[in-house]
């Protein structure tokens, strides 16, 4: 059988029938330049499935480091996320990250106007975000907190394009990462 009618009976592309002869996952072998493909093969190779791959997975970097400017004359000054963690004296266990500036940086920099970065910048330059292992009913309600205080931040807005659901979301995503 050749590769046009291998794609045909398999509901795939022709290049993807060329690819799995180069790689063996059919029998087929080359003559005068084309494949010929064992029919058994394909047939086995179609029963199969496809073919799975692992989707990529999306890693925060907490390494990140951003350079911006806090005043318009000013030179530009570097934030570094820091991660720290820590066990309250009541036994809660905090993680606490610190200058999330360059956890946003797609956001800063989608933000066309100067004087608005700026502005974004002066907001964010305090912000943390606080990750605990244990709830308490104390935080149910507060608009800085998410899941009765398993989620905190000092960020309370004010940001071109970034809000505090943003930053939630954010810490959301740091808190699955720490926790594979």
């Amino acid at each position: 059988m050749n590769t046009t009618a291998a794609a045909l009976q398999a509901n795939v592309t022709v290049a993807t029938i060329r690819t799995w002869c180069r790689r063996g996952v059919v029998t087929a072998a080359k003559q005068a330049g084309r494949w010929i493909i064992d029919t058994a093969s394909l047939a086995a190779r179609i029963a199969i499935g496809a073919m799975r791959t692992r989707k990529a997975t999306h890693v925060i970097d907490l390494n990140a480091t951003y350079s911006g400017q806090l005043l318009p004359d000013e030179a530009p000054r570097t934030f570094t996320v820091t991660v720290k963690r820590r066990v309250s004296p009541d036994g809660e266990h905090l993680t606490v990250i610190r200058s999330i500036i360059p956890l946003v940086a797609d956001k800063l920099d989608a933000i066309a106007d100067l004087g608005d970065r700026i502005a974004s910048l002066n907001a964010l330059a305090g912000a943390n975000i606080v990750i605990s292992d244990t709830a308490h009913d104390d935080w149910e309600g507060d608009p800085i907190a998410r899941e009765r205080g398993l989620l905190r931040t000092t960020y309370r807005g004010g940001a071109a394009g970034i809000s505090v659901d943003d930053v939630f979301e954010l810490a959301a995503q740091i808190r699955t990462q720490l926790a594979a």
